[in-house]
């Protein structure tokens, strides 16, 4: 590395130093992964429950008690007054709450059809549908449990009756922790916060502070500039990758299944690519406040439609469509994919591709936008 390169690369870390940027570029990937480990869940449990027991049998007592001994569930309140469900959920005292009727139990045993009515507080679409679908799981379970003497009585009349039984086989993620998806997927979001954003208002503050025409006027190339300026940010990415895995294997328990090795060398592709972005972000940009304002326009669909908080599948036509020409949605499946299920490099080539091709196409771009804009 030649000596202009090396000098621009000591100038830009004693402005990351001065600017007491190092501190936040260490301390906030560690950070952000415990927030999203602990807080950004999809794991949700002690949900508020009421219960309606009019019937207040020995069967009805048995389908309270299994919501009692669940912990996606607690139960805040009995009554036998089903207008009391309705207060509840309301006054946000509840999010759900179960009516059991009269005659519940007689007509199980008569073999009737009885019916239990789950009310539920809609306000937060995800919550709701998780509990609606684990309440109809206990409900279903429990309906199991009664008739299943019934069924040993038929089997003896009529000598057997057909049944089919399931075996569940969960790969990669088998507890189904919401964490082993989430905290993977920070790394993208930090790649792309350090080498777009801290990128691009870097090279707009030496704009702004008149030193990049003093640079031009020296026997710098502008190739030189550029690898001075990007090159610092470069490293700090790839430390944050490391802080970031060992906080997943250490604090979260995540076992990395993948190469380490193969994970830098796939993350470059997603750094270049972020970097062309704020190389170009900078071209545009007079002041460091519209350097960020563009880079947050450019950041947050690309960490909207890439899958990390919100599955692809679950969009409209359109923005899956969209997807396509965001880079970290390939990212975030190499991540997962070395994470979580230790893929090789042949099992990610797609992805790899597409994220290479993206990351040159982009930093060739933005490259001869700067190019440009110095001459």
């Amino acid at each position: 590395m030649n000596k202009p390169i090396l000098a621009i690369i000591k100038k830009e870390f004693i402005e990351i130093k001065r600017s007491h940027l190092i501190a936040l570029l260490i301390i906030s990937p560690i950070l952000q992964v415990i927030v999203f480990g602990y807080v950004a869940t999809t794991d949700i449990k002690n949900v508020k429950t009421v219960i309606c027991d009019r019937d207040n049998s020995e069967l009805s007592r048995k389908l309270t008690g299994k919501f009692l001994n669940s912990e996606y569930f607690k139960v805040v309140a009995y009554t036998r007054n089903e207008k009391d469900i309705d207060e509840f959920i309301k006054s946000n005292k509840a999010v759900i709450g179960i009516y059991i009727p009269e005659k519940f139990s007689e007509n199980i045993k008569r073999t009737k059809k009885t019916p239990v009515q789950i009310i539920i507080d809609g306000t937060d679409s995800n919550m709701s549908t998780i509990s609606l679908s684990r309440t109809v799981m206990i409900i279903n379970a429990f309906s199991e449990d009664c008739f299943k003497q019934k069924m040993e009585i038929m089997k003896k009349i009529i000598g057997g009756l057909p049944s089919l039984s399931m075996e569940e086989r969960i790969f990669f993620n088998t507890e189904l922790k919401s964490a082993n998806t989430m905290v993977p997927g920070v790394v993208g979001l930090i790649l792309t916060i350090v080498t777009l954003a801290i990128t691009a208002v870097a090279i707009v503050r030496e704009k702004e502070t008149g030193n990049i025409e003093q640079i031009i006027v020296t026997p710098v190339k502008p190739a030189e500039i550029i690898a001075g300026k990007v090159i610092p940010y470069i490293l700090i990415a790839l430390l944050d990758i490391v802080l970031i895995t060992l906080t997943s294997i250490f604090i979260f328990r995540i076992s990395f299944e993948g190469s380490f090795t193969l994970l830098v060398a796939l993350s470059f592709f997603l750094i270049l690519a972020n970097l062309g972005i704020g190389i170009y972000v900078s071209t545009i940009s007079s002041t460091q406040q519209q350097a960020l304002l563009s880079s947050i326009f450019f950041a947050v669909p690309s960490i909207l439609l890439s899958g990390f908080l919100f599955p692809i599948k679950n969009m409209p036509e359109i923005l899956q469509l969209l997807t396509f020409f965001i880079p970290m949605r390939y990212y975030m499946v190499i991540l997962r994919g070395i994470f979580l299920k230790g893929l090789g490099f042949m099992e990610l080539l797609p992805q790899t591709l597409a994220l290479f091709v993206f990351g040159v196409i982009i930093f060739i771009v933005a490259i001869k936008q700067f190019r440009k804009q110095i001459g």
